[in-house]
């Protein structure tokens, strides 16, 4: 009886996909990886499926895409992004929301591969497990993540550049004056979230200023937990001039709480998002915020994808696109 990729990766130890790759005779594989999965092959007797391989190699000019959150309106307009771009291609695309649960994403990545899909643009769940690392490195088709990334794993991405981003908001809270500013953050597994604490400890790091970590608390993302957590810091009797918050739905959260405890934005405490969500320009007052090219990250997470079908071999590659602050109405 023949064996299975599975029986050469479990013997050699090498993932499914390298596994895979390496018959196939990629050239992003070592010379002495090749070997020795050849040779394990070999002594296995596995035999290719010529009409399973025939079958795979059929473009059906399908990708799939896996949210994150199908409530909050970042991931629609990342969306309109991937639909305009894979049209362009001639590509449709097929879409499901993990609701941040892993389990889902596992269930969603099994379902689009056996639906032979061509490709998957994925922005994974707030886990960093080996269960999710696994997921990844034994999938045999073309996949990129945008938005967010996972560490220990090397892949496509398309992302917005989130440490500097952050950065140049508290630098601008900073340099007017601010000395006390309540940061709302994201989950903490999340690595948008690392990334903008990173930019928040670099700015006041340049600035000398001492950061008292009891001004940053952890919020999962919801215009519900804004309201929520603004409340808890209001109760606690938290003294504080300005209020950053991890996305724009939370920031709409935390003004509705400061306007029912009588706290004027931007007279009394100044407010700024991330995100530049659509709906944040009619905000009352309307939102300050960072701009994050939703359509771009999209689109050019897309374009990438679709140029790594073309070409299996395309060496792994980072593109973080730039973000810019948008000066409305909650600061001064």
């Amino acid at each position: 009886m023949s064996s299975t990729l599975k029986d050469i990766a479990q013997s050699t130890g090498f993932s499914i996909n390298t596994v895979s790759r390496a018959l196939r005779d990629d050239k992003n594989i070592s010379v002495q990886t090749k070997a020795k999965i050849c040779e394990k092959a070999k002594d296995l007797n596995y035999i290719p499926n010529a009409i399973a391989s025939s079958l795979r190699s059929a473009s059906s000019k399908t990708l799939g895409v896996i949210s994150a959150d199908s409530f909050n309106p970042f991931f629609s307009e990342v969306i309109g992004g991937i639909e305009n771009s894979a049209s362009q291609y001639g590509y449709h695309i097929l879409i499901g929301s993990t609701d941040e649960i892993l389990k889902k994403e596992v269930s969603l990545v099994n379902m689009f591969y056996s639906r032979k899909i061509d490709g998957l643009l994925v922005i994974p769940v707030y886990d960093n497990s080996e269960e999710h690392l696994k997921l990844y490195q034994n999938l045999s088709i073309p996949y990129i993540f945008l938005g967010r990334y996972i560490k220990g794993l090397e892949h496509h991405s398309v992302l917005h550049n989130d440490v500097v981003g952050q950065k140049n908001v508290f630098d601008y809270l900073l340099d007017k004056g601010h000395k006390k500013i309540l940061y709302i953050a994201g989950p903490k597994k999340v690595s948008n979230t690392f990334d903008r604490i990173e930019g928040l400890r670099q700015s006041y790091a340049v600035h000398d200023i001492a950061l008292d970590d009891k001004y940053i608390v952890h919020a999962y993302g919801h215009i519900e937990d804004g309201y929520a957590v603004m409340n808890q810091a209001l109760n606690r009797g938290l003294d504080f001039t300005a209020i950053v918050c991890f996305n724009d739905m939370m920031a709409m959260g935390a003004l509705k709480s400061l306007s029912e405890n009588d706290l004027k934005v931007p007279k009394d405490v100044e407010l700024v998002g991330y995100d530049n969500l659509y709906m944040s320009q009619f905000m009352q007052p309307s939102l300050t915020t960072v701009d994050v090219p939703k359509f771009s990250l999209g689109f050019n997470a897309t374009e990438r994808l679709i140029r790594h079908i073309e070409e299996p071999t395309l060496e792994y590659k980072t593109i973080e696109l730039p973000t810019r602050m948008v000066f409305r109405e909650t600061t001064r």
